[in-house]
């Protein structure tokens, strides 16, 4: 009874600060975002700062420590305007015209995809990944995707329900292989972040110059059901209320090449398309968590 009524107390304070933060106009709620997140920075004790400083450091040995902090602090800064972006675009998104929202580049590149299977969007955690997944259905591209649940039933609806808004469909974590292995051989669309470290599940391939155990699963279900695999990513237009959704690779699996190669190719050539687009903007993707934390010849249980 004390779990149940605290997580309602919870609820109806997530919901109510979101409603107090969208009432302002979207620019100003932006900028609460960018505060919120120069705030959590200053008062974050964890090791995250410290990561996300050794990781930038390694990524980019040029820069000086006075670079390399001011560019973790725009990470913080960003992850709270993002956050915000996407809970006005959530709000602005079934009464604005879509051209007021958002453009797209590469979208072209849809055009000859198969008709037998869906298509395995890919992305990571940079820019803003929740705008893409709202933008996929309404370009007509509706995906389905993985993640863990709250613990709180309440919130989880409350997520649930934002996301449904847009057509965004969720599966749960256990089992998602299958369950996405069938809907893409059903014609239906699957999305997948590449850029979290899957421990002993993962293969290695290059991020950065270094070994980073990266989830294949994009690439096994590419090569088990035939679907093409596409690199997309999306970001503010400066700042603007509006967002560029950029479809910028598509991998089509080799029918004739050694399973276990293609597999690794691909996946390779996905985490590349992913430090590509963070080496150009490299205070948009979430360097805080331990990306390298598994390594060849170790595992690591160590704690984030």
């Amino acid at each position: 009874m004390f779990q149940k009524a605290r997580h309602w107390f919870e609820y109806m304070v997530v919901r109510n600060v979101v409603s107090a933060a969208t009432a302002l106009p979207w620019r100003t709620g932006r900028q609460l975002g960018r505060a919120i997140g120069s705030f959590y920075y200053r008062v974050d004790r964890r090791r995250r700062r410290v990561n996300a400083l050794s990781n930038l450091a390694q990524a980019f040995p040029h820069k000086s420590e006075d670079e390399l902090k001011t560019l973790v602090k725009g990470v913080y800064r960003h992850l709270g305007a993002a956050l915000l972006d996407s809970l006005y675009f959530g709000r602005f998104v079934s009464n604005w015209p879509a051209e007021r929202l958002y453009e797209t580049r590469g979208l072209e590149k849809l055009a000859d995809l198969p008709a037998s299977t869906g298509a395995i969007f890919v992305t990571g955690h940079f820019g803003h990944w929740e705008i893409l997944g709202a933008v996929a259905s309404l370009l007509g591209y509706p995906v389905w995707s993985v993640r863990r649940p709250f613990d709180n039933a309440y919130l989880e609806e409350y997520l649930r329900s934002m996301r449904g808004v847009t057509g965004q469909r969720m599966l749960s974590k256990e089992g998602f292989l299958r369950q996405m292995i069938r809907l893409l051989e059903g014609g239906q669309n699957v999305a997948v972040l590449i850029d979290q470290d899957a421990r002993r599940h993962g293969d290695f391939v290059d991020f950065f110059g270094r070994p980073a155990s990266t989830t294949t699963a994009p690439a096994r279900m590419a090569v088990r059901t035939g679907a093409p695999v596409v690199f997309a990513y999306a970001r503010r237009i400066g700042e603007q209320n509006r967002f560029r959704i950029v479809l910028s690779d598509v991998v089509r699996p080799r029918a004739d090449a050694d399973r276990q190669s293609e597999i690794q190719r691909i996946t390779q050539r996905l985490t590349s398309d992913l430090e590509c687009v963070v080496r150009r903007h490299p205070e948009e993707w979430l360097w805080l968590h331990r990306r390298w934390k598994t390594y060849p010849g170790k595992y690591s249980r160590r704690e984030d």
